[in-house]
């Protein structure tokens, strides 16, 4: 989990605010798929309870598939950089979450 947040803040911090908003949308769904399959490979592997799955696997790996959590204040950032703050939020979460359940469905 530690890794994957330092991951992520460095992620956020090279080049999610600083490249092309195409460039920053592509970046954030690789970064989605890729926490999803390090997950669940985790969870294949290393066999835990159904408490420990969902509870210490499914939700840390939502919490580390957001890569700009914590990293900013919310009140920091200007009006016209929220819109891509949020979608730097919320789509790799997003693409966390379907990229589990295609794993879950299709293997």
């Amino acid at each position: 989990m530690y890794i994957g947040r330092r991951l992520g803040w460095l992620l956020s911090k090279s080049f999610l605010y600083t490249t092309p908003t195409l460039f920053s949308v592509i970046l954030c769904v690789l970064w989605g798929v890729v926490v999803a399959v390090c997950i669940r490979g985790l969870i294949d592997s290393l066999q835990p309870n159904l408490i420990l799955r969902w509870f210490m696997g499914y939700a840390l790996g939502c919490y580390v598939s957001i890569p700009n959590f914590g990293l900013l204040d919310e009140s920091s950032i200007p009006p016209e950089g929220q819109s891509r703050h949020f979608m730097i939020y919320s789509l790799p979460m997003f693409v966390y979450i379907a990229s589990l359940l295609i794993l879950y469905f299709y293997k």
